[in-house]
């Protein structure tokens, strides 16, 4: 069963671009979320792939829901997915790798896999049982493991291994003879007498043979160890020898279960590893005290989120976060924000772009309320690093991606412009700025375009006669008695404040000077 995707679902997904990516700052989130490289890499893909089909973002955000409020059901469902994990390295390319050759590794690995299938689909089914659950896939995936786990296939399996495990079981340690070279290379194992018990070392064997790295530091018993480490090597006909007379029952009773398919676990692995990675991501967020919510995904709204933050700005443990309201709808979609420096334009527009996706990825929203649905995709145009400029220019730079953008918008799609075209001249900036929102108001695509270009947001009344759905509207962060306040207003700009916030804080107003040369 995909933990990912709703039941019937096409599983139709729209993969962010690099830029966006990077530009939403989606690295340090997954950052900040996960705890491990593989985790982070595996959120990473997923969270870059957005659902574009509302029933897979309700299907992911109701199980999210569930495991945020209830820590020991994520926590069990976490422990459920390591072992998966743990299921998974027993099959799949591994099975393919070592071919159709029978021997005793082969067949304890084969063991091995089924063992852990037992328990884990035991474990996780109960789990399912021990607590509330409201989210339906989860109750349908409680559902498809009672079918399995309560089936007298999965019975005779269970009493199978468990007595497989048994037989074998009774050799607990080995005493063996090793004859070294003068380089201490192993000449060979002379003798092995297996015991039923565990063996205390007098003389500190393994840490003498780690020393010239006769046996894997990490983990001798591992699969790769079998294959390199000389002295597993040569103990192995040993081992098979002492193991023939359960060898032939072994391989009898496994034949059985040679094509038993585990896909039905395995295959919920990335789904319950991101969901509870982001879960824990969220719980972690509230116990911190910052407000998060879960979308209300309603047509009676395009996008309307109230009290926004960024999330990034939890992520980093500031308090007293300013919020804020912003809306899209069929009417008013393209909005040119101008504010002073560090008045928190951007912190702002990338919120937006942030909980766009996260929406739209079925998780929660650093918001008290989100309603509406999350774009079909997002594009965005922020400032580029000059060293990758270097084939174009910065204006070429800027003309390659905003081709880009713009062949690729639909009606459905988010677009943030973060000071596009702000290395030309104001008049060439004007200019280039209107064409761009001219074609981007007609295919009736969703805009934020920040801009220090004033003179394009007074200029909203003449645009708006231009054909396409949905008015352009200026919007501000507005600055009083002196102060940026981080709040977002409609209004036309005001240029001689914004002017003056920039030479206050460089020190050049007419004050500042003359009184620097007394």
């Amino acid at each position: 069963m995909d933990m990912l995707f709703a039941q019937g679902s096409d599983k139709n997904t729209k993969d962010l671009s690099k830029e966006t990516i990077k530009d939403l700052a989606l690295g340090e989130l997954v950052d900040r979320a996960c705890q491990v490289k593989e985790e982070r890499d595996l959120v990473m893909k997923i969270l870059s792939r957005m659902p574009t089909d509302r029933k897979d973002m309700i299907f992911r955000s109701e199980i999210v829901r569930d495991m945020m409020e209830n820590k020991d059901l994520c926590d069990k469902i976490g422990e459920c997915a390591n072992e998966i994990f743990l299921l998974r390295t027993y099959g799949g390319s591994y099975k393919l790798l070592r071919g159709a050759e029978t021997n005793l590794y082969n067949l304890l690995d084969d063991l091995r896999e089924l063992s852990v299938y037992v328990h884990v689909s035991e474990k996780l089914a109960y789990c399912l049982h021990e607590y509330e659950i409201k989210a339906p896939g989860l109750i349908a995936l409680r559902e498809e493991l009672d079918k399995t786990v309560l089936s007298e296939d999965f019975a005779d399996l269970k009493k199978d291994i468990d007595q497989m495990v048994l037989d074998i079981s009774g050799c607990k340690g080995a005493y063996i003879c090793v004859d070294f070279t003068p380089d201490l290379d192993i000449q060979a194992v002379t003798a092995i007498e297996f015991v039923p018990h565990h063996i205390v070392a007098k003389y500190g064997i393994v840490e003498r043979l780690v020393a010239p790295r006769l046996v894997s530091a990490q983990n001798p018993y591992s699969r790769a160890a079998r294959v390199t480490d000389p002295l597993l090597a040569s103990m192995a006909p040993y081992l098979q020898k002492h193991l023939k007379k359960h060898y032939a029952d072994l391989k009898k009773a496994l034949v059985k279960y040679t094509n038993y398919n585990t896909s039905q676990i395995t295959e919920m692995y990335e789904g319950l590893t991101f969901l509870v990675a982001m879960a824990r991501f969220g719980r972690g967020l509230r116990e911190k005290g910052y407000e998060i919510s879960f979308p209300d995904y309603s047509d009676d709204e395009r996008f309307c989120i109230k009290d926004l933050y960024n999330i990034r700005l939890a992520i980093e443990g500031e308090e007293n976060i300013v919020k804020n309201d912003f809306a899209f709808t069929e009417d008013e979609r393209i909005f040119i924000l101008t504010g002073p420096n560090r008045g928190g334009k951007t912190i702002l527009e990338q919120g937006i772009g942030i909980a766009s996706f996260m929406a739209a990825s079925g998780l929660f929203v650093t918001a008290s309320s989100f309603r509406g649905m999350p774009f079909g995709n997002i594009l965005t145009h922020f400032p580029i690093d000059e060293n990758l400029t270097i084939n174009y220019g910065r204006l070429g730079e800027e003309a390659v991606r905003i081709k880009d953008i713009v062949a690729s918008s639909t009606g459905n799609t988010l677009i943030l412009f973060n000071e596009t075209y702000s290395t030309t001249s104001a008049s060439d900036g004007l200019f280039l700025s209107r064409d761009l929102i001219h074609v981007l108001k007609e295919k009736g695509s969703y805009v934020i375009f920040n801009t220090h270009l004033h003179d394009l947001a007074r200029d909203t009344s003449s645009m708006n006669e231009w054909g396409g759905p949905g008015d352009i509207v200026s919007v501000v962060m507005e600055r009083k008695d002196d102060q940026n306040t981080f709040i977002l207003k409609r209004a036309e700009p005001d240029s001689t404040s914004y002017a003056r916030n920039i030479a206050q804080k460089y020190g050049i107003t007419y004050e500042q000077m003359t009184e620097s040369g007394k």
